[in-house]
């Protein structure tokens, strides 16, 4: 539920693939996705488009997703932050359930300053709650509050994961290990094409921690993957870990054609990553030689992080003065004009179709692989010959190839059903996205 299973496309030439004229302003609908990862896409390859003003409109499953997106799309918008540094706060926070020092100090004076969003005392120009009722604002800024002071004061979330571990393996758990290579060089390694090693593979299975570096350790906990935050009186309560335990955020950002290059997952998604938030800053592409300029190429793939710290260090708790957060500086964020993010409650799922203003009003409608049963409320909303594009489930390891046709067959009886029609024949077995048109 954290992070997807595809990689980032550019809404912008999508809808430009399907239309024969330059829209002014193109409107598109992105449910489910997780991670802003399109969004974040389409910014960075805009400069390579015409001028046109592209609204989004997200829904998102739960709040905590919502806060996730804002907190993101912040990281890679911020101006404030070095380019490797912003690539890899990204990179952790998107899918460490621990985080480098630098990091986690990172997430609590921002968290804290994205407090004031829901609130509406600091001005987003990019961003827009104003679909939310005030109670979802304030269940927003409830989660803000949690993720600073979980931050400082660490919650066990490595234990989270192991409880999750065991729970799903049972007696196979103490042979964990040989599931994790069977599920990586039987089902993965066939089905995808990706730069993923099996060390990488394996020690995030064990616990959670996708994306490492040598500069760092990671020991403190990344609390933006815990679920249904409330506040209780002066404190929180919260239901532990419940995303993704076999997959990994891996086919996200690390999703690219093996080119010959000896690089890890970690590397590819950094390079991507890196090179969006370099081409939304100044609207060129990134020279290859910024990519791992700081480390010897020779060792890239020659060294990978495969112990875990000392729990003693991950549980250390910090101790924060008000005083020195009174003066910490204001979220400076770049300009972009022709951008605006507007984030929907999920009950709009059912609501939009019955309200004249949404139906065929979006020029594309972007579909997570768990929501495909939305599609009856989605058809209405997209205009005549736009795509609608539905995520596949191509790298979920957790499948089989019959789990995979029974998807496919499925979506098709769904699609037909509401009145899209398929742009090509696709198979989940040998595809990532499907994509259709309302006639």
């Amino acid at each position: 539920m954290w992070w997807g299973y595809s990689q980032p496309l550019d809404l912008q030439a999508e809808v430009a693939q399907r239309e024969d004229r330059v829209l002014s302003n193109i409107e598109v609908l992105i449910v489910g996705s997780g991670d802003a990862r399109h969004i974040v896409k389409t910014l960075a390859s805009s400069y390579t488009h015409p001028d046109q003003t592209i609204t989004y409109h997200v829904i998102e499953p739960t709040l905590e997703q919502v806060a996730r997106s804002i907190l993101l799309l912040s990281i890679c918008l911020e101006n404030d932050l070095g380019l490797q540094e912003a690539t890899r706060y990204y990179l952790e926070i998107l899918g460490n359930t621990l985080l480098r020092p630098a990091t986690a100090k990172y997430l609590a004076k921002c968290a804290k300053q994205l407090i004031d969003i829901p609130t509406r005392t600091v001005d987003c120009p990019w961003l827009s709650l104003e679909k939310f009722k005030h109670k979802d604002r304030d269940n927003l800024e409830c989660i803000f509050k949690f993720w600073t002071r979980a931050t400082r004061e660490g919650v066990p979330i490595v234990n989270y994961w192991d409880r999750r571990i065991r729970k799903l393996l049972k007696t196979r758990y103490d042979y964990r290990e040989g599931v994790f290579d069977w599920d990586y060089y039987m089902v993965l390694k066939p089905r995808c094409t990706t730069n993923l090693t099996v060390q990488e593979y394996r020690f995030w299975r064990n616990n959670g921690v996708a994306f490492t570096w040598l500069e760092g350790e990671p020991v403190r906990s990344n609390p933006t993957l815990l679920n249904n935050i409330i506040q209780h009186g002066p404190g929180f309560i919260h239901y532990a870990y419940l995303g993704d335990i076999v997959n990994g955020p891996f086919f996200t950002w690390s999703t690219v054609e093996k080119n010959g290059d000896k690089l890890r997952a970690t590397d590819i998604a950094e390079r991507e990553v890196m090179r969006a938030i370099h081409e939304i800053r100044t609207k060129e592409p990134l020279c290859e030689d910024h990519v791992g300029a700081h480390r010897d190429a020779s060792i890239l793939n020659g060294i990978i992080v495969s112990q875990m710290p000392d729990i003693e260090m991950e549980n250390e708790s910090w101790i924060s003065t008000e005083e020195k957060s009174k003066k910490d500086k204001k979220i400076s964020w770049m300009e972009v004009p022709n951008h605006k993010i507007i984030f929907h409650p999920a009950t709009s799922l059912e609501s939009l179709k019955s309200k004249c203003e949404y139906v065929n009003r979006f020029h594309l409608i972007w579909v997570a692989h768990n929501m495909t049963k939305q599609l009856a409320n989605l058809a209405p909303l997209i205009s005549t010959d736009a795509p609608i594009i539905v995520e596949l489930r191509k790298h979920m390891a957790d499948l089989r190839k019959e789990d995979l046709q029974n998807f496919t067959r499925e979506l098709k009886e769904i699609a037909q059903e509401n009145g899209l029609r398929s742009l090509y024949d696709f198979d989940s077995n040998e595809h990532i996205f499907a994509r259709f048109c309302k006639d």
